[in-house]
């Protein structure tokens, strides 16, 4: 038979403070991985769109031939 098991004093913790610790670690961690990867495409897909424009403004603001003002 097992031995009576006695009622925690109020106020003592029943749940020690790191259960579960592996499971919260996890989703963290593949929440960051996750947050990485889209970072990643989002800035693969700015550099590349942003490229054009940034080529075009320069080209609007580049002199032709010899009309340079000053």
């Amino acid at each position: 038979m097992d031995p009576a098991t006695t009622t925690p004093p109020p106020g003592s913790m029943t749940v020690p403070p790191l259960f579960e610790w592996q499971t919260v670690a996890v989703v963290v961690g593949l929440a960051a991985v996750v947050a990485l990867v889209v970072a990643v495409a989002l800035v693969a897909g700015l550099s590349r769109r942003g490229r054009s424009d940034w080529e075009s403004w320069l080209a609007s603001r580049s002199p032709r031939g010899g009309d340079r003002s000053s």
